[in-house]
């Protein structure tokens, strides 16, 4: 298959093309992703791989929508695709297969709501020390409606075997330095068993190519780089794989793997900076975590001193996020200040500060935002 490196310009295009949305060049975003005739932007990060953050205001409904989902990519963006697409099936199987997507989409279809968070998200808030990566804002989130087969059953036509631990993703994205690795990660046969989801629409859509279509991985729970995006291969294997995505990449300075979210809270109305009128402000955000669901989220106007309760405004589900709301106290003719901290069901709590890695990951610091109250 032939593969090409994207200009800036290509970049640019293909995203507008394939997510649906006008994006402007990155120097025209720079603290941006407001509305330009009145329309959301992307945040563009890095033009060439492409990297580009949901604006806040984007992420103040239960869906992402597909053109504002935020967009993440190790290498450049595959220029041409398989056709007819297949997904294959090996290793410690009884019977490998080959399936084509139309085999997929002919399998019993499930829809699950599942949030897809950067293991970078945040990065660029860290406090010293620097780290390393895109500088992303808080916006390297996003929620969908995905629709697909569970790997389960993908799993199943192919009989496999008890020695498979661990299911290796291959992707048809590829590096345009011959010398730099593909990006393949693994996940343990647990995950792969009971929380899968091989998806091939994305908010009733196809999976749009910039968020990995045709065919895509989807591991609720998960930081992102486990939903493998242009999914071609799954292979089964005893053992984790061996990729520098996996073995060295996406580690904690203790060597621990970066797997599941951590609790998280994000204020999306008002956004930092805003003034608001009178002294009681409704506060709006969503929360999520990768272990249980999401059980508390309380605010503080007053430096952590006290905090109140906000109110749920969706249903408590796995693998997605829970939206709120809250009226909060503002002394008008102030500058105040408005913190938001989740507690999940498995009762981890945001911290005041994480603790900074040189990887800049798992940034789950509780969120704050500036307002002026009139």
């Amino acid at each position: 298959m032939f593969h090409r490196s994207f200009s800036r310009r290509e970049a640019l295009a293909l995203v507008a093309a394939a997510a649906g949305t006008l994006v402007r060049s990155p120097h025209e975003l720079i603290g941006a992703g407001q509305p330009s005739g009145g329309r959301l932007q992307l945040i563009i990060r890095n033009a060439r791989p492409l990297d580009a953050e949901s604006p806040i205001e984007a992420l103040r409904t239960f869906e992402t929508s597909n053109d504002l989902f935020f967009v993440r990519s190790h290498h450049v963006l595959p220029a041409d695709l398989p056709a007819p697409w297949t997904l294959t099936i090996d290793g410690e199987v009884a019977r490998p297969v080959t399936l084509g997507l139309e085999d997929i989409r002919r399998m019993r279809a499930e829809r699950r709501s599942v949030l897809i968070e950067c293991a970078g998200n945040g990065r660029g808030r860290f406090e010293l020390p620097a780290t390393s990566g895109v500088q992303w804002g808080l916006g390297a989130v996003s929620n969908a409606t995905w629709t697909g087969v569970p790997l389960a059953a993908l799993l199943e036509r192919a009989g496999v075997l008890p020695s498979a631990l661990h299911f290796w993703m291959e992707a048809a994205d590829r590096s345009p330095l011959p010398a730099a690795p593909k990006f393949l990660r693994s996940i343990p046969r647990e995950t792969a068993l009971d929380r899968a989801l091989v998806a091939y629409e994305m908010n009733g859509q196809p999976v749009p190519r910039v968020h990995g279509g045709p065919l895509r991985l989807v591991v609720p729970g998960w930081y992102g780089m486990a939903s493998t995006k242009w999914l071609t291969h799954v292979h089964a294997r005893p053992d984790e794989s061996d990729n520098q995505f996996m073995a060295r990449g996406y580690r904690y300075p203790d060597g621990s793997p970066v797997d599941l979210m951590r609790v998280k809270s994000l204020i999306t109305s008002p956004l930092d900076g805003a003034r608001v009128d009178g002294s009681v402000t409704r506060v709006t955000g969503v929360a999520w975590t990768g272990a249980g669901t999401i059980a508390r989220v309380e605010l503080s106007s007053d430096g952590g001193q006290t905090w109140q309760q906000a109110r749920f405004t969706s249903e408590a589900t796995p693998g997605t996020w829970r939206l709120w709301q809250a009226d909060v106290s503002i002394q008008p003719g102030s500058a105040g200040r408005v913190r938001a901290r989740a507690t999940d069901s498995d009762g981890h709590t945001q911290p005041e500060r994480a603790a900074a890695n040189p990887a800049g990951y798992a940034n789950n610091s509780i969120d704050e935002v500036r307002v002026n109250a009139r």
